[in-house]
């Protein structure tokens, strides 16, 4: 009965063990996400800025040669 005690237990820990590492690892993943999805956005915003100013760039240009 000495070893059952001892098998319990040990499996208990490892179940256990396995059940934190899922935990961190959905976690993770879930910031992942996010962290992605503001990227995007980010992105997004950041492209529309360079094109706004392209946009004006020729007519810069030609100010200054003028």
């Amino acid at each position: 009965m000495k070893n059952v005690w001892k098998g319990l237990t040990v499996g208990a820990l490892a179940g256990a063990a396995v059940g934190v590492i899922l935990d961190v690892l959905e976690g993770t993943g879930r910031r992942a996400v996010e962290v992605s999805a503001r990227a995007k956005a980010g992105a997004s915003h950041l492209a529309d800025i360079v094109e706004e100013k392209l946009e004006d760039l020729p007519g810069r240009v030609r100010d200054l040669v003028e």
